[in-house]
C-alpha cells in the first residue's frame, strides 16, 4: 500500500500545478474535500463485527488503488474532486483497520516499538515507490505513472486476503467515551497540523520555487531513508520516555519547523526543514499508544474509528482555509496558523496522564 501512496505523493503536486494548472485556493479545496470520507471511519467498527477486519481492511484498498489509477483521466478540477473522494474512502477505511490488527496484536509493554516496526515497512514500501518514480516518470509521463502506483496497492489487498486475524476480540459498534477526549482532542489538532503540512509545504516548493518532479522525488527518497532509520527508535522513546514526553518535545520542534516554512527562502534549507518535518510524523505514534494505554483490547478499532472522525474536524476545513489565507495573505500566514496549532497541541499533550486498562470481555 504504501509504496504505491508514495509514487501518488510524488506525482500529485506536480501534476495538479503543471498539468491541471490549479491555484493555492482551488488545491486546498480538492484536499479539503479529500477528508470528508474520513466521517465514515465511525462506521468501521459497524463492518468489522461482522467481517475480519483483515477483509475489511483488504476492501479498503482495493477502492483505494482504483481511485489511484483514475487520476490518469483526470482533466479538470471536477474530475479531481471526484477522483480525489472516491480513493480517499478507501484510504480512511483503511488507517484505523491497520493500526488496530498491530495493536491487537501487540504486548503492553511492546506497542511503541511494534507500531514502530509497522512504520518501518511502510517506510520500506515508501522508499520502493518513490524509487520507482524516477524510473517510470519520463516514460509513462506524470499522468500514465498513477497506473502502477494503483497496482501496487491493488497488490497491498490481495496479501492482505491472505492475514488471519489474532488476539481477536470481542467488538462493539460506535462508541464514545469521556474518558478518551484528549485522545480525540490531539487526534484533530495533529490532523490540523497534517493537512498544513501535507497539503502546502510541497506545493510552496513547486509553486514558489519551481521545483521539478524529479527533484521532488529524489526529495521524498532521502526523506524516506531518514523516516525508515528514525522510525523504530522513536517507537523504543515512546516506551521508554512515555507519551506525554514525546509528544510535547515533537510540537516544540514542529513550532520551529513551521516558522521556518514561513521565514526561510533558500531551497536547500527549506528541504532540510521538509525532511525533519516528515521524521517527526513518527513521534505521532504517542498518540495511538497512549489510546492502546487507556483503552481495553475490544474497544481499540472503534475508539480508532472516532478518533478518526475528530481528526477529519479540522482536517476538512484547514486546507480551504489555508489556501484562501495563502491567496489573499500570502503563504508565511498560512504556515504560522500551523505552529499556532503546534502551540495548542503542547498545551493538550502537557496535561495526559495514562493508567493502564484491563481488558474487557
Amino acid at each position: 500500500m504504501q509504496a504505491g501512496w508514495a509514487t501518488y505523493s510524488a506525482l500529485f503536486t506536480n501534476f495538479v500545478s503543471q498539468d491541471l494548472h490549479i491555484h493555492p485556493s482551488q488545491l486546498g479545496l480538492v484536499e479539503s474535500l479529500r477528508e470528508v470520507p474520513g466521517f465514515l471511519t465511525v462506521v468501521l467498527a459497524a463492518l468489522t463485527v461482522r467481517m475480519r477486519e483483515s477483509r475489511v481492511t483488504a476492501l479498503a484498498l482495493l477502492i483505494l488503488g482504483i481511485g489511484l489509477m483514475g487520476y490518469s483521466a483526470a482533466t479538470n478540477l471536477g474530475t479531481l474532486i471526484a477522483i480525489t473522494m472516491f480513493g480517499s474512502i478507501g484510504f480512511h477505511l483503511f488507517s484505523p483497520l491497520s493500526s488496530g490488527l498491530v495493536l491487537g496484536q501487540s504486548g503492553e509493554h511492546n506497542r511503541g516499538r511494534r507500531m514502530g516496526q509497522s512504520n518501518t515497512a511502510s517506510a520500506i514500501g515508501t522508499l520502493a515507490g518513490t524509487a520507482l518514480v524516477l524510473i517510470y516518470v519520463i516514460p509513462l509521463g506524470l499522468r500514465g505513472s498513477f497506473i502502477p502506483a494503483g497496482g501496487m496497492v491493488l497488490l497491498g489487498a490481495m496479501c492482505l486476503l491472505l492475514l488471519r486475524d489474532q488476539d481477536a476480540a470481542p467488538r462493539v459498534s460506535i462508541i464514545f467515551r469521556r474518558r478518551y477526549l484528549r485522545y480525540y482532542v490531539l487526534t484533530m489538532l495533529d490532523g490540523s497540523r497534517r493537512q498544513v503540512f501535507s497539503t502546502f509545504a510541497v506545493f510552496l516548493l513547486v509553486r514558489n520555487y519551481h521545483v521539478p518532479v524529479q527533484t521532488i522525488t529524489i526529495l521524498l527518497l532521502f526523506n524516506t531513508v531518514v523516516t525508515l532509520a528514525s522510525a523504530v527508535p522513536i517507537g523504543r522513546l515512546i516506551d521508554a520516555f512515555g507519551e506525554r514526553t514525546m509528544l510535547v518535545g515533537n510540537y516544540l520542534i514542529l513550532v520551529v519547523l513551521f516558522s521556518c516554512y514561513a521565514l526561510v527562502h533558500t531551497v536547500l534549507l527549506l528541504g532540510v526543514v521538509f525532511c525533519i518535518d516528515n521524521m517527526l510524523f513518527g513521534c505521532s505514534v504517542a498518540i495511538t499508544t497512549y489510546l492502546g494505554r487507556i483503552a481495553p483490547r475490544n474497544e481499540l478499532t472503534p475508539s480508532l474509528a472516532m478518533g478518526g472522525t475528530a481528526n477529519h474536524v479540522a482536517a476538512v476545513s484547514v486546507p480551504v482555509l489555508g489556501g484562501i489565507v495563502w491567496d489573499h495573505y500570502g503563504y508565511q500566514v498560512t504556515f504560522f496558523a500551523g505552529a499556532a496549532t503546534c502551540v495548542i497541541s503542547i498545551l493538550v499533550s502537557a496535561a495526559i496522564r495514562t493508567v493502564q486498562a484491563k481488558d474487557q470481555v
